[in-house]
């Protein structure tokens, strides 16, 4: 059989963390492949909720004048 890149994709919610669920999938992949076959992987987290209110940060923001 030839070589392939196979790139499979899945989306969860949870609330628990993001990272040590990454790790936890990272690693069974590693150990059903192996870990010199594994190429990529990647953990990207999208927020659900909308950001609570509060002060502005980053650009833009009112700066408290140093």
């Amino acid at each position: 059989m030839a070589r392939e890149l196979v790139r499979v994709e899945l989306a969860f919610v949870t609330d628990e963390d993001a990272e040590a669920l990454g790790d936890r999938i990272r690693e069974a992949v590693a150990l059903i492949v192996g870990r010199e076959r594994l190429e990529e992987f990647r953990v990207r987290r999208l927020p659900l909720e909308p950001p609570r209110p509060g002060p502005q940060r980053g650009p833009g923001a009112a700066s408290s004048g140093v």
